[in-house]
C-alpha cells in the first residue's frame, strides 16, 4: 500500500491496492483481449527515412509512417503503397519496420499495386530468425454489424488498438495519393477510428483473424474508416503483386506463374533483357544464382537481391533440356525510361571517363571548367528498334550530356524554351522527364566519337 505513517484506517483505505484474484484476471480476458494478444506480434510500425546526406536536411530522417502486417515467417510485410511510395526505386530513402518488441528491421519493397494501395515488402532477417505471422480470416463471411478490430501505428504510437463495428461493405471512395487522386472500390467500412499512421495496419474479427488493410479515414466525417478485404487483399498478392510487372527491384521482361508445381515463363517481352538472353514462352524456371527457385515468393526474394546491369544466371528446362542463361537486368527506373524513349543506359562511374566527359559539355555549352564532377555519366547501352531513340538516331556506345525539355510559352511574340538538365542532375531529371503525363519534346546533346550531337527526341506517350 501507499500508507502514509501514522494515517488512520478509513485514510489507509483510501490508499489501499487490491491486486485482483486470478479469476478476477480471467473474467477481464474478453474476446477483443485475446484477438489483440494473439495479432499483436504480426502488426508493425513502418517508418520511411532520409537516408545518406538527405537525412541532414530532414534531422531525424523520418518523412512518413504507417503500419504494416506480417504474412509469414520469414518476413513478407503487407502495408498500403502510399505509406511506403515515396520510397519505391529511390535510394535516398529507406524502410525501416519496427516490432511491438522493441526489433528493428530495415525492409525492401519487393512490388506495389497502386491501384488497390497496396505493397509488399521483405523485412531483412538475421539467418535463423523468423517473425510472427498473422491468421487470415475469410472476408466474405463477414456480418454487417459483427465487432471489427482495429491495430496500428497513429502518430507513431505502435500497436494502437480500437474497436467498433462493420458499418457497412462495398464502399467507394476518392483519396488523394502521391500521384494524385485514386478511387478504391469494394472497401470495408467501420467506425473503429483509423487515424492518420493506422494505414497498412490490421482490421481484426472478434477471433482475431486478419479480415482487412486498413487504408483511409473519412476526412468529412468522424469515426468512418476504410479497409481493403482481405480477400481482396489475397487475390491482388497472388496476381498482381507477384507478377513480374510489379516487382519494384529490376526489370527482366517476363511474366511467370505456377503451373502444377511449377513455374512457368508465360510470356517474355519482346527486345527486353530476358528476350534478348534467349528465354522464351513456355520455359520452366528452375533456379536463380544457384538458388532453387519454386514459388512466386521464391522468384520476387531472388529478384530482390539481383543488381542491375549484372548478368543473373537463370537455370530453365526447356524440351527436357536444362541450361544456364545470362540476361543483364535494368532497374525499374530504367525501365519507365525504356518504355518512352526505347533507350537503355548504363550508368559509367570510371572517374577519368566521367571527367572527360563532364569537361567536354561544359566546354560545349561554354560554361568553364567545372568546380567539380557528378558521380557518374548516362551511357547508351541498347536502342530499341522502331522507338523514339532510334528515330532520333541513338546508337550504342553515346554519352548523355544534357536535356533541354521543348516546352513552348508565347510571350511578346517571343519562344522561350525551358532548359531541363545538365550532365550532374541527369539521373534524377531523365526520369523525372519521362513520368510527366504529357507528351514532351526534349532536345538533347550526346557525345559520340568525341564529338557532340544534339537533336530532338519525342517522347513515346505513356
Amino acid at each position: 500500500t501507499l500508507n502514509k505513517p501514522g494515517a488512520s484506517r478509513a485514510e489507509r483505505s483510501l490508499f489501499q491496492v487490491l491486486q485482483p484474484s486470478e479469476a478476477e484476471l480471467a473474467d477481464r480476458v474478453t474476446p477483443v483481449v485475446r484477438a489483440v494478444r494473439a495479432t499483436s506480434d504480426s502488426v508493425v510500425s513502418v517508418y520511411i527515412e532520409a537516408a545518406g546526406r538527405y537525412r541532414v536536411r530532414t534531422g531525424n530522417g523520418v518523412e512518413g509512417q504507417g503500419s504494416g502486417v506480417i504474412l509469414d515467417r520469414s518476413g513478407l510485410v503487407i502495408t498500403n503503397w502510399h505509406v511506403v511510395a515515396r520510397a519505391v526505386n529511390d535510394e535516398n530513402r529507406r524502410v525501416r519496420v519496427y516490432l511491438k518488441t522493441g526489433k528493428e528491421y530495415e525492409a525492401k519493397i519487393l512490388s506495389t499495386a497502386p491501384e488497390y494501395d497496396l505493397a509488399l515488402m521483405q523485412l531483412e532477417l538475421p539467418d535463423g530468425e523468423e517473425v510472427q505471422p498473422v491468421t487470415a480470416g475469410d472476408s466474405d463471411s463477414l456480418m454487417i454489424g459483427e465487432t471489427v478490430i482495429a491495430i496500428g501505428n497513429p502518430k507513431g504510437h505502435a500497436n494502437t488498438v480500437t474497436v467498433g463495428v462493420l458499418s457497412a461493405d462495398d464502399r467507394s471512395i476518392s483519396v488523394r495519393t502521391p500521384d494524385g487522386v485514386r478511387n478504391y472500390t469494394g472497401l470495408l467500412q467501420t467506425d473503429a477510428a483509423i487515424n492518420q499512421g493506422n494505414s497498412g495496419g490490421a482490421l481484426l474479427d472478434i477471433t482475431g483473424r486478419l479480415i482487412g488493410i486498413n487504408n483511409a479515414m473519412s476526412v468529412n466525417s468522424e469515426n468512418i474508416g476504410f479497409a481493403i478485404p482481405v480477400n481482396t487483399v489475397r487475390r491482388v498478392f497472388n496476381e498482381v503483386l507477384l507478377s513480374s510487372e510489379n516487382l519494384a527491384s529490376v526489370y527482366l521482361g517476363i511474366q511467370i506463374d505456377e503451373q502444377d508445381n511449377q513455374i512457368v515463363l508465360t510470356e517474355v517481352a519482346p527486345d527486353s533483357p530476358a528476350d534478348r538472353a534467349g528465354l522464351a514462352k513456355g520455359d520452366q524456371l528452375l533456379g536463380m544464382r544457384a538458388q532453387p527457385i519454386r514459388s512466386k515468393v521464391d522468384y520476387a526474394r531472388a529478384l530482390l537481391e539481383t543488381p542491375a546491369q549484372k548478368p543473373l544466371s537463370l537455370t530453365i528446362l526447356r524440351r527436357g533440356r536444362e541450361m544456364t542463361l545470362r540476361p543483364i537486368p535494368i532497374s525499374n527506373a530504367s525501365r519507365s525510361i525504356v518504355l518512352r524513349t526505347g533507350i537503355e543506359f548504363e550508368r559509367v562511374t570510371d572517374a577519368a571517363e566521367v571527367q572527360r566527359v563532364t569537361e567536354r559539355m561544359y566546354q560545349e555549352l561554354s560554361e568553364g571548367r567545372p568546380s567539380s564532377y557528378p558521380e557518374s555519366v548516362l551511357r547508351v547501352t541498347h536502342v530499341r528498334p522502331d522507338s523514339p531513340g532510334d528515330r532520333a538516331e541513338f546508337r550504342k556506345g553515346d554519352v548523355l550530356l544534357g536535356i533541354v525539355e521543348v516546352v513552348r510559352e508565347f510571350w511578346q511574340n517571343r519562344t522561350i524554351l525551358h532548359t531541363y538538365a545538365t550532365i550532374k542532375e541527369l539521373d534524377d531529371s531523365l526520369h523525372v522527364l519521362v513520368q510527366r503525363q504529357r507528351n514532351p519534346e526534349a532536345n538533347v546533346w550526346i557525345l559520340r566519337d568525341d564529338e557532340v550531337w544534339d537533336g530532338p527526341l519525342r517522347l513515346a506517350r505513356r
